[in-house]
């Protein structure tokens, strides 16, 4: 079996996994969510400003949804294994490691991406902003940005504490992208916040008009190079975890 086969196979089981009558309902109850926090933002304050409310939704769908959603399709990918007791299946296989962890890594994204574009749709009908299109299409780039940024910034927990991936990918979460990311250094070029922010800004056309304390965590830089830094971040961080579970031996007591 080819190394793209492979892949290809583990990400259409993972997909037949989440797509589940459970997982889809689940799915689009956290994707209304949005929508219903926007209208009740906008009941309460009518004349909202349209940017306070383009702020919100990207607060909402390609931080929040997108973060929730890669937390519990992304961190399983190797303890699901040990807990079935398939694990050693997937270490005789050629290259069955890898197959796992990219497979997965395809799956999550595609997964959280689908149900954030549906988060988007309902919360731009909410907002009033649905006849956006450019609007629509700038949302869809950062939230595909965020899934493959996230995705592989959660794989890393997932094969090094694969038990505890969940814990562990909340705290990189918190301490990496919210903490070290609002931070105005050199360690928040390597958060996939910073990015996704400074394209947000950009695309708004919001960097002439933000306070000076806000330029601090906003980096100058086009969206094009934003882009690439946040791809190159996502395929470093995949390629790390791929190689540390291609070296990952778990004890019999893990895989029970």
């Amino acid at each position: 079996m080819s190394a793209v086969t492979g892949i290809a196979a583990v990400a259409r089981f993972q997909l037949r996994r989440l797509v589940t009558p459970q997982r889809l309902t689940l799915g689009l109850v956290g994707a209304a969510f949005p929508a219903a926090l926007v209208l009740a933002v906008r009941r309460i304050e009518p004349e909202i400003d349209r940017n306070v409310l383009v702020a919100l939704i990207y607060a909402l769908i390609p931080e929040a949804v997108c973060m929730l959603g890669l937390l519990v399709s992304m961190c399983p990918a190797v303890a699901d294994e040990l807990e079935r007791g398939t694990w050693p299946h997937v270490v005789v296989r050629p290259r069955g490691r890898r197959s796992l962890l990219v497979g997965t890594f395809i799956a999550a994204v595609a997964w959280t991406a689908g149900i954030a574009m549906v988060a988007l749709a309902l919360a731009l009908a909410a907002a009033g902003l649905g006849g956006s299109p450019g609007l629509a299409a700038m949302f869809a780039a950062l939230i595909i940005l965020s899934c493959l940024g996230r995705a592989a910034l959660f794989a890393l927990p997932a094969v090094i504490v694969p038990k505890r991936a969940l814990v562990a990918s909340v705290g990189v979460a918190v301490v990496v992208e919210y903490l070290a990311g609002f931070l105005p250094a050199v360690v928040n070029q390597l958060t996939v916040s910073l990015r996704l922010r400074s394209m947000l800004v950009d695309w708004m056309a919001w960097r002439r008009v933000l306070p000076a304390e806000f330029r601090l965590i906003i980096d100058d830089r086009p969206p094009w190079m934003q882009i690439a830094a946040l791809l190159l971040l996502a395929a470093t961080l995949l390629v790390v975890a791929t190689l540390i579970l291609e070296r990952r031996q778990f004890p019999p007591s893990a895989e029970s």
